[in-house]
């Protein structure tokens, strides 16, 4: 469960930047929501892109991400039926969110890039 204790100061009061690195710093969450910015995933297929995530733990994240709203499951009733996963308004914005950093990383944290 995403602690909403991290999301406040020592002192009580709430802090956005804290709330939003409450979910941020959860193992595979920045994967998560970067891949489905790619677009909607079936489970095996955003395991698979992730890499290294077992399934319970992968399972466990997007029931996480879609109790805070940022995820969307949905069952596609084909035969056979199967489940696939992508952001919502809300997970977009904050994978748009994260496109700086990801484009600070390119710059300053690439192989070729020097210190």
């Amino acid at each position: 469960m995403m602690e909403e204790k991290l999301s406040h100061t020592p002192e009580g009061e709430y802090c956005p930047i804290r709330a939003t690195l409450s979910i941020l710093g959860q193992k595979w969450v920045p994967h998560i929501v970067y891949e489905l910015g790619g677009g909607k995933r079936r489970f095996n297929e955003l395991a698979i892109r992730i890499g290294g995530c077992n399934a319970r733990t992968l399972r466990d994240r997007l029931e996480e991400l879609e109790d805070v709203g940022i995820v969307r499951r949905k069952i596609v009733n084909k035969m056979p039926p199967w489940v696939e996963y992508d952001l919502t308004p809300r997970g977009r914005e904050l994978y748009d969110a994260m496109r700086p950093i990801q484009h600070w990383g390119a710059r300053y944290l690439s192989a070729a890039s020097p210190a």
